[in-house]
């Protein structure tokens, strides 16, 4: 830790740099002696910090303190943060941004867990009102944290996009920052023992003002798995209530059964979704029908059957609510295009898949049916790489209707498929914010688990 010879509690390295005619200024902060005193301008709002040796210390359950003024919007952010002690494998060390001075929701961040390496070692979050959490993306760190390991954590925040590198990797890349247009900056800390050094916050430009798209009124609203907020999904039930909310499609998943019959369920086993076990396609028509797919929900929907996508399509037809039909599985194509074409709904139905093999199939048995290609990979590059390699592997699968998870796009890159001739749709947006946003930017397909919310985000924007 570099000490500042005779600047005592708090060390401000001031100065301007001229970047495309604005001002930049960077602010770097080292914790000096006397002991047990924050710097001027830290305000804790949760939890025990304190200063010791030159470094800021948190130790507690849950901590958060913020640091700088509400005004500034975009910015970089860096610390140096060390595990001293944890209470368990998932506490994480953050950097928080876009906050309100007094720590009120919402304010994002972008934590590191001891066990970096998870599925969710690093995450771009939300905290919400009431204590909720909005997780945006999703990552994993090139290692796993160790105690006494000095970890380095830098966020960069343009607009609504958002970059987390962990000791210089990239691994955290979104445009979802929607939460707070501004916000002043701090560190925050849960379920451990843990030191901050070498704070430094460099201000960058004001973002200028976006542009919305006038493709709202056009965007599609897609029940997941039927309305499954309200009942149980992949049900006729869910299906039904889709329909009736005024949803302009009901995406459903199915797998084929022992017998060659292709049915609605999202799992490989009905473990989770039934009062069953086992795997759907070790199971008949009529073991499945033996099974209640509704308890699990709610009482109210005990001996909901396992439906077959004949009796999906049936439900759907003249309902104005269109079919999205998921195939879970690779060799059931030519199934569901025959009862697609059986039900007359070749024109009024849509397969969505994440295996090119399937799309590819769909595409040359029956092109009169909308088909998109699902993607929910990570893809690195620029807005303009990521759009030529989604493009060139859309091409491959022969379709110009990609699906694609929310946390992947951005304005440019919806606007850049369109122009491509693209048609874009997304999965699964349940946060009110994120839902706007998507709208503004022109996307053509939304789908979520909250209908209601989603019908209500639009139709405030159609205003």
């Amino acid at each position: 830790m570099t000490r500042a010879p005779s600047l005592g509690i708090l060390l401000l390295l001031i100065f301007s740099i001229f970047a495309s005619g604005q001002k930049k200024m960077v602010i770097r902060q080292t914790f000096q002696e006397p002991e047990d005193q924050l710097p001027a301008g830290w305000r804790p709002i949760t939890g025990s910090w304190s200063v010791e040796k030159g470094a800021l210390l948190f130790s507690g359950q849950e901590g958060v303190i913020t640091f700088g003024e509400a005004s500034w919007q975009n910015y970089e952010i860096e610390v140096t943060a060390t595990f001293l002690e944890v209470k368990n494998r998932s506490r994480w060390v953050a950097v928080l941004f876009r906050c309100a001075r007094d720590g009120s929701a919402p304010w994002s961040q972008v934590p590191l867990r001891f066990r970096s390496t998870l599925h969710n070692g690093v995450e771009f979050a939300v905290r919400k009102a009431g204590g909720r959490w909005s997780v945006r993306k999703r990552a994993r760190a090139a290692e796993d944290s160790t105690r006494g390991k000095p970890r380095k954590i830098r966020v960069l925040v343009q607009g609504s996009h958002v970059q987390g590198f962990i000791d210089g990797d990239l691994v955290i890349d979104s445009f979802t920052c929607l939460d707070r247009a501004r916000g002043c900056v701090g560190l925050g800390a849960s379920g451990c023992k843990a030191r901050f050094d070498d704070f430094t916050v460099r201000l960058l430009p004001d973002s200028p003002p976006g542009k919305a798209s006038d493709r709202v009124g056009d965007c599609k609203i897609v029940a997941h798995r039927g309305w499954s907020a309200k009942a149980p999904e992949n049900t006729l039930a869910a299906l039904a209530l889709a329909a009736g909310a005024g949803a302009d499609g009901s995406e459903f998943d199915v797998r084929l059964s022992r017998d060659g019959v292709i049915v609605l369920m999202h799992d490989r086993t009905v473990d989770r979704t039934t009062d069953g076990r086992g795997k759907v396609a070790d199971l008949t028509l009529a073991q499945l029908r033996k099974l209640d797919a509704g308890s699990w929900k709610d009482s109210r929907y005990a001996g909901e059957p396992v439906p077959t996508l004949e009796e999906a399509l049936k439900k759907l037809r003249g309902s104005g609510c269109m079919p999205v039909v998921e195939i879970k599985v690779e060799g059931i194509s030519r199934r569901v295009v025959n009862a697609i074409k059986a039900a007359g709904m070749e024109k009024k139905s849509a397969v969505i898949a994440f295996s090119p093999t399937v799309v590819k199939e769909m595409r040359t048995l029956a092109p009169a049916v909308s088909c998109a290609w699902l993607l929910g990979k990570t893809i690195s590059g620029t807005a303009s790489q990521r759009v030529d390699w989604i493009v060139r592997e859309a091409g491959k699968c022969r379709t110009r209707l990609v699906n694609l998870n929310y946390d992947m796009l951005s304005p440019e890159i919806i606007s850049a498929l369109h122009d491509r001739g693209f048609t874009v749709w997304t999965w699964t947006v349940n946060d009110p914010v994120v839902m706007r946003a998507l709208l503004q930017w022109g996307v053509d397909a939304i789908t979520t688990d909250r209908v209601d919310v989603l019908r209500e985000v639009k139709r405030r924007l159609l205003r």
